[in-house]
């Protein structure tokens, strides 16, 4: 299996890899997440990836464009509250269905952690909703823990 990753500012291709994602967020939060529409998620990134702190990694199995990841650069400014540092988001990763469990996104995540040293970044850094749980255990798997949660409490109309 030979594996490439690279950057792209490919918004088309990008958002046909984000279907799969797109779908299952639909599946898991549909009061949360709209349908997959190709042209709309084509026009977000094409806006996200024009910012000079946007990249995103194409993943690139035996010729076939099969995921990706879309991260930012996010400086933490210094306030009476918190010391200032610098960390990489990572705002959405996808790797098509059948090509996970197969080492290909730690691949992936050990080259954001490249790109995140060449940053003097102190932290990669992601959320990922609760019933996604098989990126929960990705993500603990490669080293992962919770720094904080995000809590909601649903109020009624």
């Amino acid at each position: 299996m030979n594996i490439d990753i690279q950057l792209s500012k490919n918004a088309e291709l990008i958002a046909m890899l984000n279907k799969p994602i797109q779908d299952l967020h639909v599946q898991l939060y549909p009061d949360y997440f709209k349908p997959f529409s190709f042209e709309e998620t084509k026009g977000y990134l094409e806006k996200q990836l024009e910012d000079k702190n946007w990249f995103c990694y194409l993943v690139n199995v035996d010729g076939n464009n099969i995921g990706y990841a879309l991260f930012f650069i996010r400086k933490y400014e210094e306030n009476p509250f918190r010391k200032p540092y610098i960390g990489i988001h990572i705002d959405q990763i996808s790797i098509n269905p059948e090509y996970k469990n197969m080492g290909i996104g730690k691949y992936l995540m050990d080259k954001i952690e490249v790109f995140e040293k060449e940053q003097n970044a102190i932290q990669l850094e992601l959320t990922h909703w609760e019933l996604n749980v098989e990126a929960k255990g990705f993500y603990q798997h490669i080293g992962f823990n919770t720094n904080f949660s995000f809590v909601v409490k649903h109020l009624s109309s």
